[in-house]
């Protein structure tokens, strides 16, 4: 039974949520995700939980940690990634047949800066469109040229979710979670291929499409019926352009 809070309430149990983390350039399973390893890396702490060095670690088998989380094994694997690449943990294996190990870091004040570089800091309470987000506060400083084209592009794409993620080497392809499962299901070995290969195309010549999913399952077909390992045609229909 729910009930309103008072002075006396007791919290229910948390997981710890850093702060800077509503601001960071991450996906929002990856942030899940940090919280749920910080969690676990204060038990491995109460535990004893130290390597040679003395740093913590912790071992959590990635089915666990995506039960947990309740997201797929590849859409854990990917916000893994993710946070690897931001500098958040460090896995390190152990050799066959032994798990890895996990470790949990904690940025400083430049990383950071760093992580919200698409938010830098508030200079004015005015508002404005911004990336993923129908509006923000005005932002001091000037974010990087194709932040602000990704953003543009990403708000004039017709049926593009608010939730869609953004992939690709140049941060162009924007797919959901249902879309990027359905593409790892349909094209298992080629899928991220063919991403990088649509995000490096559009930034090359300046074209755009109205569905990327729909795209990158095109070429996909058009390629296996040739029987073609790689995409081979590139060519802008009329109709595709926005």
């Amino acid at each position: 039974m729910t009930d309103y809070m008072t002075l006396d309430t007791k919290l229910p149990p948390y997981l710890p949520f850093p702060r800077f983390l509503l601001g960071a350039d991450l996906t929002q399973t990856a942030k899940l995700l940090y919280v749920v390893l910080l969690d676990r890396a204060n038990l491995s702490r109460a535990n004893g939980w130290t390597d040679e060095d003395g740093n913590i670690f912790i071992v959590f088998p990635l089915n666990k940690l995506a039960d947990m989380v309740d997201k797929g094994p590849t859409t854990v694997k990917t916000a893994l990634t993710e946070l690897e690449a931001a500098g958040l943990i460090e896995r390190r294996r152990c050799g066959n047949g032994m798990p890895n190990r996990i470790y949990v870091k904690q940025p400083d004040s430049q990383d950071i800066d760093r992580l919200m570089d698409r938010k830098p800091a508030t200079r004015q309470p005015e508002n404005r469109p911004s990336d993923s987000r129908k509006t923000d506060r005005q932002m001091a400083g000037k974010p990087a040229p194709n932040k602000i084209s990704n953003s543009n592009l990403k708000n004039n794409l017709s049926g593009v979710s608010e939730s869609a993620r953004i992939l690709g080497r140049y941060e162009n392809v924007f797919l959901t979670e249902a879309e990027v499962a359905e593409l790892q299901a349909d094209f298992p070995s080629v899928w991220q291929e063919y991403i990088e290969r649509l995000s490096e195309y559009m930034a090359s010549t300046g074209k755009t499409y109205k569905s990327h999913a729909t795209t990158i399952r095109r070429w996909a077909k058009e390629d296996r019926r040739k029987g073609k390992g790689g995409i081979s045609d590139y060519s802008c229909k009329e109709g595709e352009s926005l």
